[in-house]
């Protein structure tokens, strides 16, 4: 059984491999109540960044059992976001 960071490891690797080279997502932070997530990319920032950043909730409940919400996303660099998930139990 994978540990919760591997788990969100692995998130990470299967949502680059389906959505790379429009989106690319990269840990940043995780911990017991949140992760933190950078997405870099030519996704559009204006209408479909939601559904690029909700994509990866759902490639990690494919793995394991977690409620978890978007917190907050702002641009961080160029072509860059960051995300904050919270987790929430």
């Amino acid at each position: 059984m994978l540990s919760f960071k591997d788990s969100v490891l692995k998130a990470v690797k299967e949502y680059n491999k389906y959505r790379s080279p429009e989106a690319k997502a990269k840990l940043v932070k995780i911990s017991e109540k949140e992760i933190v997530l950078d997405f870099e990319g030519s996704f559009c920032r204006t209408c479909g960044v939601s559904d690029y950043i909700e994509d990866f909730i759902y490639e990690l409940q494919k793995l394991v059992d977690v409620k978890m919400r978007i917190a907050s996303f702002k641009e961080h660099e160029p072509e860059t976001i960051r995300v904050k998930y919270m987790i929430e139990k």
